[in-house]
């Protein structure tokens, strides 16, 4: 399997290095640019141990609500999923976190759901470069949506989505939303992002319902680069030369580039998220449920920490 993994991770490097010609933006950098030299070093992580979850850590819905009043509006609990995500399906057993999907009717801000699932979301914002890690196992199933990822409003970078076509087949994608210089104001205007760099669907002939697998992106300076146990499987670079190549060293010197118009925008706090939706518009003949997204841990690490977070051992 990892020998698979392994060719397809390398295809897909070449793939994305190619792919990655398309709405690039010219910039003039003006001063010379070098990678961080520091080790990454662990700055959150949860490990699941015990018996409920550490809601000093997280949020069991999307914090938007208006002022204080953090889980008060509709998105807040179903996102763009056919479900309410519910505390209850927020469940820590064996050292795991299990978030559970079931068919079960429930009501959430006048509206009725087929379904409830769960999610969670670090209280904890981001503000620097840094690594981020999940290891789990998926639902099986083509009606579950399971996702890791980290998101700051304007800056989003999917580790991993199954988006309604089991777990064999996922997503991995960079999307920048609102702009000042968003191209296509009707597109944001419609809930869509501004730029995006995705690789569409992906079959690596893997099932990853079946075991245990480890998903990471590190944002770097220079590039953001996709990983499935340990194995780089795609990256992105931020700058590319003016005939349209990506730019992979450390070193950037002063001059005119192209620029990828979805990386992160620095310093944005981002917010870590893993969640598991059922799919509105999928209609699968035998759903699975209940259904069970795994998750063995969640970490982050920084090589240059922010002020505000303290390593954690």
């Amino acid at each position: 399997m990892i020998k698979h993994l392994l060719i397809l991770g390398c295809l897909m490097v070449t793939q994305m290095t190619s792919l990655a010609q398309f709405k690039k933006l010219k910039v003039n950098v003006e001063q010379a640019e070098s990678c961080i030299s520091e080790p990454y070093k662990m700055v959150f992580h949860d490990d699941f141990d015990g018996n409920v979850l550490d809601t000093t850590k997280w949020y069991t819905y999307y914090p938007y609500g208006p002022g204080n009043v953090k889980d008060s509006c509709s998105f807040c609990r179903t996102h763009v999923s056919a479900n309410i995500y519910r505390d209850t399906n927020c469940i820590v057993k064996d050292g795991r976190l299990i978030l559970k999907s079931e068919r079960q009717k429930a009501e959430w801000f006048g509206k009725t759901y087929e379904y409830t699932s769960g999610m969670v979301h670090s209280k904890t914002k981001f503000t620097t470069y840094g690594k981020y890690e999940i290891r789990c196992k998926l639902p099986p199933g083509k009606q579950q949506w399971p996702a890791f990822w980290i998101f700051g409003w304007n800056t989003e970078i999917d580790i991993f989505e199954f988006i309604c076509q089991g777990p064999n087949k996922p997503e991995f994608s960079i999307h920048k939303w609102i702009t000042p210089t968003c191209p296509d104001r009707k597109r944001a205007a419609k809930g869509k992002p501004c730029y995006s760099s995705n690789t569409g669907i992906i079959d690596f002939g893997i099932d990853f319902s079946k075991d245990f697998h480890t998903f990471a992106v590190e944002y770097e300076p220079h590039m953001i680069k996709f990983y499935i146990d340990g194995i780089m499987i795609r990256y992105v670079s931020k700058y590319y030369d003016l005939k349209g190549r990506p730019i992979n060293t450390c070193n950037i010197k002063p001059g005119a580039y192209l620029t990828e118009p979805s990386f992160p925008i620095y310093g944005e706090p981002v917010q870590v998220i893993a969640g598991q939706s059922v799919c509105s518009k999928h209609k699968e003949k035998n759903p699975i449920f209940p259904n069970f997204m795994e998750v063995d841990y969640i970490r982050v690490y920084q090589k240059e920490i922010q002020p505000d977070l303290a390593i954690q051992h």
